[in-house]
């Protein structure tokens, strides 16, 4: 299976030539030729989650807002292989009260969230998706989020957790999942480059537990039409189950 993820830039951002109205068909036709079974975008706001789903067929979105519903940035989940089951789909915020809309860690700027989803594979097996867009303001947040994400995940299921972490590789915030067992698949430069196409920093990632082989992996730098698609660069992995994982 493929998985990526790819944090799209809001709709509503001041980014002159960059505006989602300049670039929608673009980042429409690089999310399409990543031909990911499934995806974690990041930065989705309603209306582009619309304009998304009526240029390209087949996409199953799962994930709330931050505020709830289709309030405010959203973390979806798109699953776009129809061989996937989606068995539960759920939403959390970090923060005291992961269930309740809105939460926010202290000092946040604004609620952070990660969806979860369980899905079932034509051979039976069982794993889960998770996609997340983590604080990029406040350190202490970033690693508190990734703490209670871990509490949150199933230890034998075999699980990927993909998003925009706003850590570099090195950051002690990403820690806590390498402490659970779970490796990150490793690209080649940077990922966030501020709609200049170059250099940029490595903060989008894709971490794996073991019960994955990852065949290949890489940050996807396409131009469709010649014009950036975000201020981000997409990441994707290849990756097959273990041998009874997960059963």
């Amino acid at each position: 299976m493929r998985f990526a993820t790819f944090n799209i830039r809001h709709g509503l951002g001041d980014d002159a030539g960059d505006s989602w109205r300049f670039r929608r068909e673009s980042t429409a036709d690089a999310i399409a030729a990543l031909k990911a079974d499934a995806l974690g975008l990041q930065e989705v706001l309603e209306f582009q989650r619309h304009y998304l789903d009526r240029r390209i067929p087949g996409l199953r979105w799962f994930g709330e807002g931050r505020e709830g519903g289709s309030s405010d940035e959203q973390c979806p989940i798109v699953v776009t292989s129809p061989d996937l089951d989606v068995l539960s789909s759920w939403t959390r915020w970090y923060g005291p009260s992961p269930t309740t809309k809105g939460t926010r860690l202290p000092e946040a700027s604004a609620p952070r969230i990660a969806t979860l989803l369980r899905l079932r594979g034509a051979d039976g097996v069982e794993f889960e998706v998770v996609n997340t867009h983590l604080d990029e303001h406040v350190a202490i947040n970033r690693e508190a989020s990734v703490r209670q994400l871990v509490q949150w995940l199933t230890p034998d299921r075999p699980t990927v957790v993909m998003g925009d972490f706003n850590a570099v590789p090195s950051d002690r915030a990403l820690a806590p999942l390498s402490d659970a067992g779970f490796r990150r698949a490793r690209v080649d430069g940077g990922t966030a480059h501020e709609f200049t196409g170059v250099g940029g920093r490595a903060i989008d990632h894709i971490f794996v537990s073991r019960h994955w082989t990852v065949s290949g992996a890489g940050v996807s730098r396409d131009r469709p039409a010649g014009r950036l698609p975000s201020d981000h660069w997409p990441v994707w992995v290849d990756v097959r189950l273990e041998r009874d994982a997960g059963r």
